[in-house]
């Protein structure tokens, strides 16, 4: 299935979106299996902006920066989600306590079919790039190694201008 996600050239939809509600409907699933040895912090603002993103595209992207924060995390951690606000766009960063990557592996983290996991494709983070820019996006990660990761998308925020979203500041 991830290959057939990156293979394909996805339709883009942007549409005004609420942040809160996006990462609270791809985190929750996650928080029965988690519950026991991972504290999970979401600090999104009140009255946070709606972001003009595809939120099919991006709620994928969410999920495979989660489901790498969890898998560098077997043993107990923490993983926080947190919003920033500037005048453009909304930051969204999710920082896990995890197992970190090494310089070498952080340079190559976006590649296709590179992988530090026994399992997998090697295309979740590709993906997740690939859908935040189709989002009029960006992404970026920090990691040092056995001190964690923390990924942070960057995301255009909507404004209204009647009754139609469009692009803030233009």
């Amino acid at each position: 299935s991830e290959f057939s996600s990156y293979a394909s050239s996805p339709a883009v939809n942007r549409d005004a979106t609420d942040l809160a509600a996006l990462v609270h409907g791809v985190l929750t699933p996650y928080l029965v299996g988690v519950e026991d040895r991972i504290a999970v912090a979401v600090d999104i603002p009140a009255g946070c902006p709606l972001v003009l993103v595809d939120r099919t595209l991006v709620g994928r992207a969410l999920t495979n920066v989660i489901d790498n924060a969890l898998h560098a995390m077997p043993g107990r951690g923490s993983l926080a989600i947190r919003a920033a606000v500037s005048a453009a766009a909304v930051q969204l960063a999710v920082a896990d306590t995890g197992a970190g990557v090494e310089p070498a592996t952080l340079r190559r983290i976006f590649e296709p079919y590179f992988s530090t996991k026994v399992s997998g494709t090697g295309l979740g983070m590709a993906i997740a790039k690939r859908n935040i820019e189709l989002s009029g996006g960006a992404i970026r990660v920090e990691s040092r190694k056995e001190h964690g990761t923390t990924v942070t998308m960057t995301l255009p925020r909507a404004a209204s201008s009647g009754g139609r979203a469009v692009l803030h500041g233009g």
